[in-house]
């Protein structure tokens, strides 16, 4: 039994390994973690499901998925810091799931690739430290697995079964991240007559017209259960809110792209990295290049080439980008990874090891030594940074090198491991940093006292509300000097006598009676005034960037 369930015993014990190192040794990071957290924590507090809310105001950059599953678990294990960083990673366990079950769709007859590819897919740098993040893209590739997992069923099998699952995922896809999920399934789904070699749609269904109105059943069926939120969340939030979960974000993101904007040849620059360490592994070139004369003759491999190409070329030419957009079709990568290594009937070698395993020694070995080299213009903090822990990827990677592993398999399982082992010593080694620099629970506290004694706080700049959670802070944090808060600093001071001021500094905080506290920030500083003992000098608070 243990022999037949090898690779979901060994992806599953490696993703909680990961994700409780994350948990243990990694804060909530600001802005995005943290902003998060705050719109579950409003949500929570307030009792209202439909409409989100961060800071006081109506939050229409994301859909409500998210938050209420952050919710659902608050409400059966109770108030904690511990479930929500652990949502999106289930949903990453999830798409290893998918991805072992959609490889057994793909290739029926061939088990191995099956198992490999999973284990292919949580072995690449990208998948590997993303599983462990708080982030919508996760829950987007879990609904757009479980989506064409059903297109996979319905083509394999027929009946109704996968067209439901194709209608549920997009549901939930939408209420995970909006209608971006249709640009991830139905590229592959409307060009089956280019990947069905078999035929098996005809003889399935008779004809491509009922293949493609299931699909039109199905995607009804997803916008059902999105409006189903989507509309009440329009009433109730009003014009404004309505008119940006309809159509603002969607179309600022690929028309406008108000932020991440990037040149259209930025995702091929970095996917090199992103496959590490398949993308430095000989045998996995080997292999492809064993495998170009039969990559397009099998309906498995047009079905991976024509889910990645399409939505990578879409993502290149829109200009807003970022490296989480790309999550939902890694696991085309992974399938294709793993056919060619298993049908190609190669086998590794410790040279053939020698360059991702070498890579990864000798990173670590620098890593270790960092602290320890006469560098000029360190940061200050590298020289307490506990980099002995990244010893622990320098022995895996050695002993990768040394030992005889008997099949390609125990060398991508070896790799895999090395690449797990990368990141929780990473995370052993820089916590100490990360707690310094982005632990903001002691701020936030101290803002809750000074909420709860009646004092009105404010923050000068755009606020994230990224204290909102961490401080379980009940009342919102005025915004100051930014054009949407509508408030100089000095208009607003005025007409709250008994109040206390946040600003981020970029140099060390002054010598003044009316600090009340100091939290050091990615380089800079937070800095809590008492506008009661600036007696008039408010340009202590209007230093940002200086």
């Amino acid at each position: 039994m243990i022999q037949k369930n090898w690779s979901p015993l060994l992806f599953t014990f490696l993703w909680a390994v990961l994700v409780a190192f994350a948990i243990a040794y990694r804060p909530a990071l600001p802005v995005d973690e943290t902003r998060y957290l705050a719109v579950a924590w409003e949500m929570w507090l307030d009792g209202d499901y439909i409409v989100p809310h961060l800071n006081g105001e109506t939050y229409s950059h994301k859909p409500p998925l998210l938050f209420w599953l952050m919710n659902a678990g608050w409400a059966v294990f109770g108030m904690n810091e511990w479930w929500p960083p652990l949502v999106a990673p289930l949903f990453g366990l999830a798409c290893l799931f998918l991805t072992r079950s959609m490889a057994q769709k793909l290739w029926p007859d061939e088990p191995m690739i099956a198992d490999l590819s999973p284990i292919v897919l949580l072995g690449a740098a990208f998948w590997t430290i993303f599983t462990t993040v708080t982030m919508f893209d996760m829950l987007v590739a879990a609904c757009t697995l479980w989506a064409l997992y059903g297109v996979l069923v319905a083509w394999r099998d027929g009946g109704g079964k996968g067209w439901v699952y194709f209608g549920l995922a997009i549901g939930l896809g939408i209420l995970a991240k909006g209608p971006v999920i249709l640009l991830q399934v139905l590229p592959v789904a409307l060009l089956a007559p280019v990947w069905d070699r078999e035929g098996l749609v005809k003889q399935q269904y008779g004809a491509w017209k009922a293949w493609y109105g299931r699909i039109v059943l199905g995607i009804l069926g997803g916008a059902v259960i999105g409006l189903a939120w989507a509309v009440p969340a329009g009433i109730y939030g009003g014009e404004e809110y309505r008119n940006a979960i309809f159509w603002g974000q969607t179309a600022g993101r690929v028309v406008e792209s108000f932020a991440h904007a990037r040149p259209w040849w930025w995702y091929l620059a970095v996917i090199g990295p992103l496959l590490l360490p398949w993308a430095i592994w000989p045998t996995m070139w080997r292999s492809a290049w064993r495998s170009v004369g039969t990559l397009w003759s099998e309906s498995a491999s047009r079905f991976c080439i024509l889910w990645f190409v399409p939505i990578f070329f879409a993502f290149s030419l829109i200009s807003g980008k970022q490296l989480h957009y790309l999550l939902p079709i890694f696991p085309a990568s992974a399938f294709l990874m793993s056919r060619w290594l298993w049908q190609s009937d190669l086998s590794d070698s410790r040279l053939g090891r020698l360059l991702p395993a070498g890579f990864f020694a000798v990173l670590g070995m620098v890593v270790v030594a960092v602290p320890y080299l006469p560098l000029k213009k360190l940061p200050d903090w590298v020289g307490y940074l506990p980099t002995y822990w990244m010893g622990l990827t320098v022995l895996v990677a050695l002993y990768l090198l040394v030992r005889p592993l008997k099949s390609v398999v125990q060398s991508v399982v070896g790799l895999t491991v090395l690449m797990s082992t990368f990141v929780v010593t990473l995370h052993l080694a820089l916590a100490p940093y990360l707690y310094e620099e982005f632990d903001l629970h002691e701020l936030s506290n101290k803002i809750k006292t000074f909420q709860d004694r009646g004092d009105d706080v404010a923050f000068v700049g755009k606020y994230h509300g990224t204290f909102q959670f961490l401080g379980r802070l009940e009342k919102p944090v005025q915004e100051l000097a930014t054009s949407r808060s509508g408030y100089s600093i000095d208009e607003w001071v005025g007409a709250h006598p008994n109040s206390v001021v946040l600003t981020l500094w970029k140099r060390d905080a002054p010598d003044h009676p009316a600090v009340k506290h100091v939290e050091n920030f990615r380089g800079g500083h937070f800095i809590l005034f008492d506008t009661r003992l600036l007696e008039g000098d408010l340009s202590l608070l209007d230093r940002r960037g200086k």
